[in-house]
């Protein structure tokens, strides 16, 4: 099904506008997404290097590109407005047009999670403490790997955005059991009642840094559920992802 969408509207002409000159508009909204993304990816891995390996720079690089990625999402707003009020685009097109709308307001979300980790990063470190990363390599693997799936999962769900592409978007939701699992590891160290060189302060501030990076992977959950809702036509929040991967690869099978 996936390969069947298009981003052009199903009229030649409506109101004295075009299918070329439509088409580019919704390309260029989705041109601002994509890029949104890219840039979330790079925040992440910063704020995440920042947080594991005490790279202050890093830090401070991720609070000073965040307006970069928040003037994206106005820009994007904005081209959202201008088709619905230029083009009073019909049922299957407004559908494309919600589901960017929806995809853009999680791409700017996770860039939020990717700041809030840079800045438990500098809390963390607050007075000189821990100037060369954390103590812990066990620690610092576990982040690394909920970064890794975290930051694999966002990486495709953008892939998908760019082509709709279904199977792309149920990789992503395959992908969320090893996000859960990575972040209850990660938890679950942190939560040992004898772990040793942390403060409790500095335990909370792992612990919110853990949450952000979970939540950045929830919000590439978030953006395959609008790529199917725009290729299938099917809204499918709060399905049961075990149910729904196995019904969607059915149909698309037959």
């Amino acid at each position: 099904m996936a390969d069947d969408i298009s981003l052009k509207p199903a009229r030649d002409i409506a109101g004295g506008h075009t299918v070329r000159r439509y088409d580019q508009e919704l390309a260029k909204l989705r041109g601002i997404i994509l890029d949104m993304g890219q840039r979330v990816i790079e925040q992440t891995q910063a704020s995440v290097a920042a947080l594991v390996d005490g790279e202050e720079t890093q830090a401070y690089r991720v609070l000073d590109r965040e307006p970069q990625i928040d003037y994206l999402s106005l820009d994007a707003d904005e081209e959202i407005f201008r088709v619905i009020a230029r083009r009073q685009p019909t049922a299957v097109d407004l559908r494309i047009v919600l589901a960017l709308s929806r995809i853009a307001g999680d791409v700017e979300r996770a860039g939020d999670k990717a700041v809030r980790i840079a800045r438990q990063s500098l809390v963390l470190r607050e007075g000189g403490i821990m100037p060369g990363g954390l103590p812990s390599d066990t620690l610092k693997d576990l982040l690394r790997k909920l970064d890794d799936q975290a930051c694999c999962m966002f990486e495709r769900s953008i892939q998908a955005v760019a082509g709709f592409d279904v199977e792309l978007a149920l990789g992503v939701f395959e992908d969320e059991p090893r996000l859960f699992g990575a972040s209850d590891e990660a938890r679950d160290f942190l939560g040992q009642e004898d772990l040793a060189g942390f403060t409790p302060r500095q335990i909370v501030c792992l612990l919110t840094g853990t949450h952000a990076l979970e939540r950045i992977g929830n919000h590439a959950s978030n953006i395959a559920e609008q790529v199917i809702y725009v290729s299938e036509g099917k809204d499918i929040r709060y399905r049961n992802r075990e149910i729904l991967i196995e019904t969607l690869r059915r149909d698309r099978a037959s």
